[in-house]
Formats: structure tokens, C-alpha cells, sequence
């Protein structure tokens, strides 16, 4: 059974490996994305001065509708708990649409616009810079190459838990530990092995929620599935909190982070191991 798992971990690894990489690498860049935009940007996201009350949401509603065309409306309002942070306020079009707003001055701030080089991070995990859809309204080549990337790194997280699940509490020990003493071929398999199991619940989350963005039959399925439980849009919070790590805080978000990064790496120290191995296999014969 472990051989035939073996040969499914390799032969998805090598032909996805590299998208799995790229997906998680990028995945991690974006977890941190809000710190760096209040870091750049404290003119946009942080208010001149904190007052005792702000202002009510239909005050703040009327002066921001005042200002826009007839076709844009104002779809809702987001609060923080820092009262120093200014309200995003969400618009109808265009997609995604939003703009911060003084909540104490009812000062309309500015557009919200992401950052260049998060834009094009974000558009390399989604769509490797391809289009999300296609002329008629399909999915897009680069969602679909990255939507099934995901679907096959599911498999490869199990098959290689089924591949180096320990047999007792010695071998749980050895797999665990990394050694950096005994060359760099034994670091990048131990590196492997132990990320792999380290990070293995973490990145299988980010793999099954992240698939509810590729496929509409999954994301069905997902939502059929909590749907007793929970409603719509509970749902929905909950798969974007644990996509993006938001769950438990800051903790959470960098263990996110931390797990992300060894996601990347996981794909690029398989591939040494099987060149390595290649190599050793022709200079036998």
C-alpha cells in the first residue's frame, strides 16, 4: 500500500509542484498584507484625532452617498476595534469597491486601492497573473491550473502523512528532527519529512478552504455539508478566517504564515530529493 502511495506523491508532486510552491509562497506574503498597508499608508487607514463618539453608520452612510454617482451605492460599513483605525466603507461597484472614512469628522479619507506588488501577489496565488475567467464566463486557464494544483496537493498531504507515518514512538522521534549536521542531502529530506508532518493540519485547511474559491462544486459542497450547522454567511466568515489565519488572532495568523512558507518549500526540497535520487540511479548504471 505504501508503494503505491509513494509513486502517487511523486508522480503528482512533479508535474504541480512548482504551482504548489508559487500558490503557498505568494499565500504567505498575503497573510501579512494589512500590517504593511497600515505601515505605508497611515494617512488612508488611521484617523487625525480621536474623538469621545464617532458618528452614527446612517450619518456617515448620507454624507458618503452624497458623494457618489447614482449608480454606486454604499453596501455596508466596517468597524475596528482600534478607534483609531478610519471605517472602510464597502461600495456596490466596482467589485470590491471601497473607501475609509474620518468616523468622528465624517472626512472622507480616500479609495482604497491595493498596493502594487500585492496586486500582482495576489493575481499569482489566484490566477498566475491569468485571467480568473475566459471569454464566455468559464473559468480562467490560471484559476483552473491553480484550482486543480490545490485539488492534487490534498492528495500529496495525505500520501506522504501515509508514507511516513511512524511505526512507533523511535520513528515519530527521527521524523521529527531535523539534522544539519550530516550534509545537505539528509537536511532537505529531513526538512521534507519533518515540515511535512509539522505543517500537515495546517496546510490541509488552506488547501480545502482554498479550493472553495476555485470550484463551484466543491465550494457547494462545503456549504451543503455546514449548512445544518451554520448559516451562509457563518460559513463564509469561518472558510475566509481560516484561509487567511484569522481565527485565533495574531498567533494564529503567523502560525499561518510560518505554515505557508513550508508549503512552499516542501515542493522544491521534493524535487532535489528526486534529482538527487535520479542521479544516483544513472551513475549505478
Amino acid at each position: 500500500m505504501k508503494r503505491l502511495f509513494r509513486q502517487l506523491h511523486l508522480w503528482l508532486s512533479i508535474p504541480f509542484g512548482l504551482v504548489m510552491s508559487i500558490t503557498c509562497l505568494t499565500g504567505a506574503l498575503l497573510v501579512f498584507e494589512k500590517e504593511v498597508d497600515y505601515l505605508i499608508r497611515p494617512e488612508l487607514f488611521y484617523v487625525d484625532e480621536v474623538k469621545a463618539t464617532p458618528l452614527p453608520d446612517s450619518v456617515l452612510t448620507q454624507r458618503i452617498a452624497a458623494t457618489l454617482p447614482d449608480s454606486v451605492k454604499v453596501t455596508g460599513i466596517n468597524t475596528f476595534d482600534n478607534p483609531r483605525l478610519a471605517y472602510q466603507v464597502r461600495l456596490s461597484q466596482p467589485r470590491h469597491a471601497s473607501l475609509y472614512v474620518d468616523q468622528y469628522t465624517g472626512d472622507i479619507k480616500g479609495r482604497y486601492q491595493r498596493l502594487p506588488f500585492f496586486a500582482t501577489t495576489f493575481r499569482l496565488h489566484r490566477w498566475l497573473m491569468g485571467p480568473s475567467r475566459n471569454a464566455d464566463g468559464g473559468i480562467g486557464w490560471g484559476k483552473l491550473v491553480v484550482g486543480i494544483s490545490t485539488l492534487m496537493f490534498v492528495v500529496v498531504l495525505i500520501s506522504g502523512l501515509v508514507i511516513w507515518w511512524p511505526r512507533n514512538r523511535k520513528v515519530l522521534r527521527n521524523n521529527l528532527t531535523v539534522k544539519v549536521r550530516k550534509g545537505w542531502r539528509r537536511f532537505w529530506h529531513d526538512l521534507h519529512v519533518a515540515g511535512g508532518i509539522y505543517a500537515f493540519v495546517l496546510l490541509l485547511a488552506l488547501a480545502v478552504t482554498g479550493l472553495t474559491w476555485s470550484f463551484p462544486w466543491w465550494r457547494d459542497a462545503v456549504y451543503a455539508l455546514l449548512d445544518g450547522f451554520m448559516s451562509t454567511q457563518e460559513i463564509r466568515s469561518l472558510i475566509r478566517s481560516i484561509h487567511m489565519g484569522t481565527w485565533g488572532g495574531l498567533f494564529s495568523r503567523i502560525l499561518t504564515c510560518i505554515a505557508a512558507l513550508i508549503g512552499g518549500i516542501l515542493p522544491l526540497t521534493g524535487y532535489y530529493i528526486w534529482l538527487k535520487r535520479v542521479g544516483k540511479k544513472r551513475r549505478t548504471k
